[in-house]
């Protein structure tokens, strides 16, 4: 398998059809499951995106912590395009956190940062396309601290442990015809009434049953409700794929969230320092911070100018930044 897709890596740069089909098919499923091996070497081929490649270690039990040199370079720049945004927020005196539902409580008050997701649709041609949809579906939601030296360290725990039903979020949907679309889906796990086999419902009775009639009333609905087993449940959402009820990620999604490993895998990215020129760069709302000594004075856009007003209600702030710094500042507001 390892010669065929590295064989097509080479030569095909369309990666989100036929790549990501084959590696689907429950038969490929299974057989890299039981295969540590394969998987580790997969893994290594950058050229696949690590939301894809994480998803395949979890499926085959490969708890190797990641660290830095698991991602490409463009990958490790969104993961730090992140952190810098929620490192701003904290030098502004904000919580430090980025992107949607990354508010962690415990945060409050450490010298720890969280960054979250940034874009909420989730689909396997989105891993392929688009940086930031690779990301949500590598990290999630993320803890980042500044060790002794001054590094950035981002630590999380790779799983499909998400609360809600399965399957939900990660759907290709077609805007331009939502009508069908919303006739999609896969419901969660169902539930059957399976009689007893001496029971009314299959027509069998016990000999006492036979000998009192009163014991058949009594007991002529004797069964339970019994949920499927995962086993069920893959053949159900396999055939759903197949008939394009559901996308890709969809099923990807249901299939680890039944076959994931339970710990899950350890992530801890050294991404470096951060300068004041990246916070800058990032945000230039940060440079204007800086620049007006952290209040009083905003700024508008008019004829392509910036025109500085004073803020109604908002007193300047002369926090005492030295005026070096709130010069050079100035160089990156836009």
């Amino acid at each position: 398998m390892i010669e065929k897709i590295t064989e097509y890596l080479g030569s095909n740069n369309e990666l989100t059809g036929s790549m990501v089909g084959f590696l689907l098919k429950p038969e490929n499923l299974e057989r890299l499951k039981d295969n540590k091996k394969l998987v580790k070497k997969l893994t290594k081929i950058k050229a696949l995106p690590s939301a894809l490649r994480l998803y395949l270690r979890n499926l085959a039990g490969v708890s190797d912590k990641i660290t830095e040199d698991f991602f490409s370079k463009s990958e490790l720049a969104e993961i730090k395009k992140r952190v810098v945004a929620a490192d701003v927020e904290g030098s502004m005196g904000n919580v430090r956190t980025s992107g949607m539902d990354q508010y962690i409580p415990s945060l409050i008050g450490t010298n720890k940062g969280a960054i979250g997701y940034d874009d909420a649709t989730f689909s396997i041609k989105g891993i392929f396309t688009d940086p930031k949809v690779n990301m949500d579906m590598t990290l999630g939601q993320a803890v980042f601290t500044k060790d002794k030296k001054g590094n950035i360290v981002v630590n999380d725990i790779h799983d499909f442990h998400g609360k809600g039903s399965i399957g939900v979020g990660y759907d290709d949907t077609d805007m331009s015809n939502l009508e069908n679309e919303y006739r999609k889906g896969f419901s969660d796990r169902k539930t059957e009434f399976r009689p007893d086999p001496y029971s009314a419902e299959t027509g069998r009775f016990t000999e006492e049953e036979k000998q009192n009639p009163f014991l058949i009333a009594l007991e002529g609905r004797s069964g339970s409700y019994v949920d499927e087993t995962d086993e069920e449940m893959k053949i159900r959402a396999q055939k759903a794929f197949e008939n394009n009820d559901i996308s890709a990620a969809g099923y990807a999604r249901i299939i680890a969230q039944l076959d994931q490993q339970k710990e899950g895998i350890p992530i801890e990215i050294d991404i470096g320092k951060i300068t004041q020129k990246d916070k800058y760069e990032a945000r230039p709302d940060f440079a204007k911070y800086i620049a007006q000594d952290t209040g009083g004075k905003f700024f508008y856009e008019e004829d392509g100018k910036q025109i500085e007003y004073p803020n109604p209600g908002i007193e300047y702030e002369d926090v005492g930044i030295p005026s070096l710094i709130r010069k050079e500042a100035r160089k990156f507001i836009k």
